[in-house]
């Protein structure tokens, strides 16, 4: 299939504009594709101008939200601001002396970094660039998303000031732009390369005595100050030639230092590449700020009084409120963290992921992503539900699990392919791609829940039937000959779709385990019934694994691991990550229900991940050609829960240093970078980014999308479980405090004391401590804050060997290493050497 018009067109234009130099706020994704692109769409795309429409390769950007609202909007590197659903992008631009300066190019003469990006305070969701040309001024902008009216529309506020950046400031003119190329890309393309949306920019019309510009048949921007000139460019006779596109355009009528045209109105029936001008004069001589506000309807306005809601308070006003909401949910509602100045950076980004779920949530239903994954999957909505509630926002989680998930509940009589429909949890995505780990993560999200709400709440009573007990049934009557689940792609990072995977049955077992446990506590018939679905399901799943480790073993494989599962992709390929989920989240090392034979497999399957296929992060070449932030994280949590802390670390560095605050060079050589990511992750992290260009993949690679939920997630987790855990919570009840407190963290001038409060537990009772480091005297301190009821405190000191301890002044034995507190503990003194 041929490309379609547009998609040539839109390719031809923006090679030349990049080849000609012609002035054009060329975004960093465009720039990265035409400064080193492997050419090849490797089969998801019709065409290489259909891959460059879509921008497949480079999906980085940041994120503007409202809580529980269902569009999100996108900010590119510099700043260029695109509701996810319109056809346009803003952008910002000044012109100082006559001279255009656009913050996506650079220019002589500029500071090194002449642009950078950041979230406000380091975790706020608001995303503020600030460009300085060299031109004496410099510009910032902070864009943020709220609601106004009393209807509650959803609106982006964009505030750009313009400030002197040397003494005597200067006088100019500040532009804003309308532009069809956008953060996400030109055309949108699904994960598989199905065509979901037309997004070209065929009509403008700027609607002066309302200050407003209407695009297509949506709202553009909305001024709160009128421009002192615009103009309007399109195709409107439809001239079929790239350069047309490269003469007619504002910037470059700009640049030559003409006038803007002055059209209201303008067309382009050919391909969609409308674009628009507004300038407002600036003086900031006498050292003062020139402020301007701009809004972007996002939701649906309809008529002038929606429309008059935007202009009815002073913007600060509604920038005030959004940062009061946040810092209360943020900084004083839920689990809170106070850790040393060395790696305070981790609570920032802890609270930055959670605001980013909280803004991924549509009416309670958490989507991994903004974009192409805008819609609800049981997998990473299982993981991201049980973040949120362990964060302390439990009416999120209860919404996703009481509703969302109850929802696609099958009931019906037909089949999924080889499975029974009845009892299976899934929509669109499970059904279609037979994602048969669905039914345990969300067995096991009702027994993780059901735990944090504690036995008043009653949750795994209210969705014990038909969800849990069907759910259970279904798992154990839908397997195959072997006994374990049968061939299905529930995620694509685990291995080929027509294949058995082990990762369904390791969650399968999560959840049939929970699934027992809750009919444990509300007393139900079935409790033997569920204890015998999962011993089933257990044995066939390890004699599986050892029927496999066998076979490597005949083979001469002298590498102990566990792989994606016995079928034909059995070999040792980067899908073997899926075995880390024995570990995290399913939990199910904790007294080796496999038994002890394949616990050791799966802990040697750790070293030889770790040798094989880490290279900073997780590098999947099986199925991405990418790195894996979320699965990274997940190995990194994995090393916690063993205890092997030195990986744990390396892992984490990685995932904070090089993915979350991505950054590369603007060209090769260059001083100046681009400030790629701003504390988030997309699902794939693709190697060019993360090398600055020096690793190109022999193959086109995968992207997804971002910020990815499943991701932010992750981290969340990781991070509270490096400052307690719970284990044995059904026999021994356990909870390890500063499990993963590196003794860098308390040492030298960087601070001595971690702090938690108010964090919410699977023992159903929220919990606290402090710990205090007395490093000239080796003495540890911990104060219970929140006492949890009838749990032993478990300290693994990795600060030296522990020469004796006490618990309320009583001493306690000392083992050389873990510390045990016996339950009501309320204060612990541990010496070391």
């Amino acid at each position: 299939m041929a490309a379609q018009p547009y998609e040539m067109m839109f390719y031809e234009v923006m090679w030349r504009t990049w080849a000609r130099d012609v002035p054009y706020p060329m975004p960093w994704w465009l720039q990265s594709y035409f400064r080193d692109w492997p050419g090849d769409d490797a089969g998801m795309f019709p065409t290489k101008q259909a891959a460059l429409a879509s921008n497949a390769l480079y999906r980085y950007w940041n994120m503007a939200g409202v809580k529980d609202a269902h569009q999100e909007s996108l900010v590119g590197q510099a700043g260029e601001i695109e509701p996810v659903y319109e056809r346009f992008a803003v952008t910002f631009f000044v012109i100082v002396d006559g001279r255009l300066h656009l913050p996506q190019l650079t220019a002589a003469g500029a500071p090194a970094p002449a642009l950078q990006q950041h979230r406000q305070d380091g975790y706020l969701p608001v995303v503020v660039t600030t460009y300085q040309p060299p031109a004496g001024v410099s510009v910032e902008q902070r864009t943020l998303s709220t609601v106004v009216g009393r209807q509650n529309h959803v609106a982006v506020l964009n505030r750009l000031v313009v400030r002197p950046s040397r003494p005597g400031g200067r006088t100019g003119q500040l532009g804003v732009a309308v532009v069809p190329v956008k953060p996400s890309g030109f055309t949108r393309y699904g994960k598989t390369g199905e065509a979901l949306q037309t997004s070209q920019l065929s009509f403008l019309r700027y609607l002066k005595a309302e200050g407003r510009l209407e695009t297509n048949t949506g709202a553009g921007p909305v001024f709160a100050t009128a421009p002192a000139s615009f103009g309007l460019y399109g195709n409107d006779d439809g001239v079929d030639d790239a350069d047309h596109y490269l003469a007619v355009s504002p910037f470059v009528e700009l640049a030559a230092g003409r006038a803007l045209n002055g059209s209201e109105q303008a067309r382009d029936p050919r391909a969609g590449l409308c674009s628009a001008a507004f300038l407002w004069p600036f003086d900031v001589t006498g050292g003062q700020e020139f402020t301007l506000d701009l809004w972007l309807p996002v939701d649906d306005f309809r008529d002038a009084s929606d429309f008059a809601d935007l202009t009815a308070q002073p913007a600060g006003t509604f920038e005030a409120a959004n940062a009061a909401f946040w810092r209360q949910k943020l900084d004083r509602s839920g689990m809170q963290a106070t850790l040393p100045p060395v790696v305070r950076h981790l609570w920032q980004q802890y609270r930055s992921c959670r605001a980013d779920l909280l803004i991924l949530a549509d009416d309670g239903a958490i989507h991994p992503g903004p974009t192409i994954y805008d819609s609800f999957w049981i997998r990473d909505s299982s993981v991201e539900a049980i973040a949120c509630s362990l964060a302390g926002d439990d009416g999120l989680a209860g919404a996703q699990l009481g509703r969302h998930h109850l929802e696609v509940f099958q009931t019906g009589t037909g089949r999924i392919g080889p499975a029974s429909a009845y009892g299976f949890f899934g929509g669109e995505h499970e059904r279609d791609a037979q994602e048969w780990d669905a039914n345990g993560e969300a067995l096991w999200a009702f027994g993780r829940f059901d735990r944090i709400q504690g036995s008043a709440a009653a949750f795994g009573a209210k969705v014990y039937w038909p969800y849990v007990l069907q759910g259970a049934r279904w798992i154990r009557d839908n397997r195959s000959a072997d006994g374990i689940m049968l061939s299905g792609w529930s995620a694509e990072h685990i291995g080929d779709r027509n294949q058995p995977h082990y990762w369904d049955d390791l969650w399968s077992l999560a959840g049939l385990y929970e699934a027992a446990r809750i009919a444990e506590r509300i007393g139900a018939a079935e409790v033997a019934e569920l204890w015998a679905a999962f011993d089933s399901l257990k044995a066939a799943t390890a004699a599986s694994i050892r029927w496999v480790l066998t076979q490597q073993s005949n083979d001469g494989q002298w590498e102990t691991y566990v792989p994606s599962g016995p079928g034909g992709d059995r070999g040792l390929y980067s899908t073997i990550i899926g075995a880390v989920a024995y570990f995290h989240p399913t939990r199910l090392h904790y007294g080796a229900k496999l038994g002890d034979d394949l616990d050791l497999a799966f802990r040697l399957t750790l070293d030889t991940i770790w040798a094989h296929f880490v290279q900073g992060g997780f590098r999947h070449d099986k199925s991405w050609q990418a790195y894996g932030p979320y699965l990274t994280m997940q190995l990194a949590h994995a090393f916690l829960l063993i205890g092997d802390l030195d990986r744990m670390d390396a892992l984490l560095g990685w995932v904070i240093g090089n993915a979350a605050y991505a950054k590369v060079s603007r060209y090769p050589g260059a001083a100046d970078e681009w400030q790629v990511t701003t504390g988030t992750w997309n699902e794939q992290h693709a190697y060019p980014v993360a090398s600055d260009f020096t690793e190109m993949p022999f193959r086109v690679w995968y992207m997804g999308d971002m910020p990815h939920g499943w991701a932010a997630a992750e981290f969340m987790l990781l991070l509270r479980e490096m400052l307690f855990f719970e284990a044995g919570e059904d026999d021994a009840r356990e909870l390890y405090i500063a499990p993963g407190v590196l003794p860098r963290w308390l040492r030298g001038d960087g601070g001595h004391s971690v702090t938690v409060a108010d964090a919410a537990t699977t023992y159903g009772t929220p919990f606290g401590y402090t710990l205090n480091h007395d490093e000239a005297n080796r003495i540890l301190r911990i104060d219970i804050t929140q006492a949890v009821p009838g749990v032993t405190y478990v300290y693994p000191c990795r600060l030296g060997v522990v020469t004796d301890a006490a618990a309320d002044g009583v001493a306690v034995p000392a083992a050389g290493g873990d510390v045990r507190l016996p339950a009501g503990t309320r204060r612990a003194e541990i010496r070391y050497r």
